[in-house]
């Protein structure tokens, strides 16, 4: 994608990302989509709750 660069480490590892300010502005979406793909990645696996569950929760917390 144009504006995004992807830096390797000193072990030529592919560690970080360079994401040029001026084409953020443009691509703000689609930025935000892969974004959005790499915590859903990130977060595979982990425990989960229902919704009804997070509900009761906030409800509980006086956040709902």
């Amino acid at each position: 994608m144009k504006g995004i660069t992807i830096l390797q480490d000193e072990e030529r590892k592919k560690r970080y990302l360079q994401i040029d300010i001026a084409e953020l502005d443009k691509r703000r979406e689609q930025i935000e989509d892969v974004m959005d793909g790499l915590i859903a990645e990130e977060r595979a696996g982990q425990p989960t709750i229902s919704l009804e569950a997070l509900e009761l929760k906030l409800r509980k917390q006086g956040k709902l």
